[in-house]
C-alpha cells in the first residue's frame, strides 16, 4: 500500500490537502447532525438533505485521494493510478443518483399508501420541539454543499463541474438568470454564465426544507412531494457529471478536441519522409491528459530520428502522452542509433526480428516489394517456389518515457 498511497503527513503539508482534510471533517460533522435530525423528524426531505451532505463529504474526499495516490507507472499499470480521481468523482455522482432513486421510491410509496403516513414509526413527526430542525437542517446541508464547491481550490469535482455540460436544471436557471440580469445588471457577475451546480442544489434543498416546515401540518403529503422535487433535481444535476467521467473511463476523447487531433494528424502526414499514419487511437487519460498511439510508416531512405522528432512536434500540442510505432517501408537497418526526443512523449516500437517470420503462402508476390536489388546481383529468383520463409520488415524500436 505504501507504493500506492502517500503518507497523511505528505498530504497535510500540501495547502490544498490541508483544506481538503478540514473540509471532510466539517462535512462529517454536518452528516452526524443531519442523522440526528432525520431520526427525530422521520422526514423524507431531510433524509434527502442528509444524502446531499454525504455527497459533499465524498466530493471533498476526492481531492485527498487525488493528492494521495501515486500516478507514476507501476509493474502492473502503465499509467499508474492516474485515473483514481476520475473514478472517485464518477462513484460519488453515481452514489448521489442512486440515493435520489431511493428517495423517489420512498416518496411514491408515501403518496400511494395511505397508511404509510399514519402507521407507527412512519410519517413526519410534529410538534414545536422539532420546528427548528427544518431550518437548521437546510442551513447545515447548504454549508456542506458550499464547502464542497468553494472551500477547496483545484479539486477534481470543480473541474468536472466546469467541464461537463449543463444540466436541464442549470439551463432553466440560466434563463431565469438572464431575465434577472436584465433588470439588475450587476447580478451578472454572480448569475452568469451559469450557476454552480452545488450552489443550485443548496438553494433547492433549502427551499424544499423550509416549504415542508410551512405546509406539512396542512398537507400531510407535502413532505413526499418536496422529496420528489429534490430527488429529481439531484438526479438531473448529477447526470452530466456521471456522463463526463464515465466517458473518460471508457477511453474516449472529448468532442471539442476531435478537430484539433485531425488537424495535427494532417500536419504530421506532410512531414518529409512520412508515407502513412495508421492505426491511430487517442483517449482522455485523466482530466488534463490525452494519451494516444499511432503507427508511422516512413520511407526507406528517410532520416528516422528527424522524422520522429517532427511527427512528435506536430502531435504533442494536443497529445500529451504519445506512443509511436515506426515501420520502414522496406528493408532492414541494423544498429540504428537510439532516438531520445526533447518533448515528454514516449515511443514504443516493435521489433519483428524476434519473431519466427510471417507466412506469405497463397499471396501474389508480384505485388510485394522485395529488398533485393536485381541491378546489382547477377542471378535470378524463381518465384514459383513456396514463399513461406520469413521476410524481415524494417522496423526500429525507439522508446522514451514521459515523466
Amino acid at each position: 500500500m505504501g507504493k500506492i498511497f502517500r503518507s497523511f503527513g505528505t498530504i497535510w503539508e500540501n495547502p490544498t490537502g490541508k483544506r481538503a482534510v478540514l473540509s471532510c471533517f466539517l462535512c462529517a460533522c454536518c452528516i452526524l447532525y443531519l442523522f440526528y435530525v432525520v431520526s427525530a423528524t422521520r422526514s423524507l426531505v431531510l433524509t434527502g438533505a442528509a444524502w446531499l451532505t454525504i455527497f459533499s463529504f465524498f466530493a471533498c474526499f476526492s481531492t485527498i485521494l487525488s493528492l494521495g495516490v501515486h500516478s507514476s507507472p507501476t509493474d502492473k499499470y502503465t499509467f499508474g493510478f492516474v485515473r483514481a480521481s476520475v473514478l472517485t468523482v464518477f462513484s460519488t455522482s453515481v452514489l448521489a443518483q442512486l440515493s435520489a432513486v431511493l428517495q423517489l421510491k420512498e416518496a411514491f410509496e408515501s403518496l400511494i399508501a395511505a397508511d404509510h403516513h399514519h402507521g407507527v414509526g412512519h410519517g413526519v413527526a410534529q410538534g414545536h420541539a422539532i420546528n427548528h430542525y427544518f431550518y437548521s437542517a437546510s442551513i447545515v446541508s447548504s454549508i456542506s454543499l458550499f464547502i464542497a464547491a468553494y472551500h477547496v481550490a483545484n479539486q477534481p469535482f470543480q473541474y468536472v463541474l466546469t467541464a461537463s455540460q449543463s444540466s436541464s436544471l442549470q439551463e432553466h436557471a440560466t434563463d431565469i438568470s438572464y431575465f434577472i440580469c436584465q433588470i439588475f445588471p450587476g447580478m451578472s457577475r454572480f448569475l452568469l454564465p451559469r450557476l454552480n451546480a452545488m450552489s443550485l442544489l443548496a438553494l433547492i434543498s433549502s427551499t424544499c426544507c423550509i416549504l415542508t416546515h410551512w405546509f406539512m401540518n396542512d398537507f400531510e403529503w407535502f413532505d413526499s412531494f418536496t422529496t420528489l422535487v429534490l430527488s429529481m433535481a439531484v438526479f438531473s444535476t448529477m447526470y452530466p457529471l456521471t456522463y463526463y467521467t464515465g466517458m473518460i473511463l471508457l477511453q474516449t476523447t472529448p468532442t471539442h478536441v476531435h478537430a484539433q487531433i485531425d488537424r495535427c494528424l494532417s500536419e504530421a502526414t506532410t512531414v518529409d519522409g512520412v508515407l502513412e499514419l495508421k492505426n491511430s487511437h487517442f483517449w482522455q487519460l485523466d482530466f488534463n491528459t490525452i494519451a494516444g498511439t499511432v503507427d508511422v510508416r516512413i520511407r526507406r531512405d528517410a532520416d528516422e530520428q528527424m522524422v520522429l522528432a517532427m511527427v512528435t512536434e506536430k502531435l504533442y500540442s494536443v497529445i500529451n502522452t504519445l506512443s509511436i510505432q515506426v515501420a520502414k517501408d522496406s528493408g532492414w537497418q541494423d544498429n540504428v542509433a537510439s532516438y531520445v526526443p526533447q518533448v515528454p512523449a514516449y515511443y514504443a516500437g516493435h521489433d519483428h526480428s524476434k519473431h519466427a517470420g510471417h507466412s506469405h503462402g497463397g499471396h501474389d508476390h508480384s505485388k510485394h516489394d522485395h529488398s533485393h536489388d536485381h541491378s546489382k546481383h547477377d542471378h535470378s529468383h524463381d518465384h514459383s517456389h513456396d514463399h513461406s520463409h520469413g521476410h524481415s520488415h524494417g522496423h526500429s524500436e525507439v522508446q522514451h518515457h514521459h515523466h
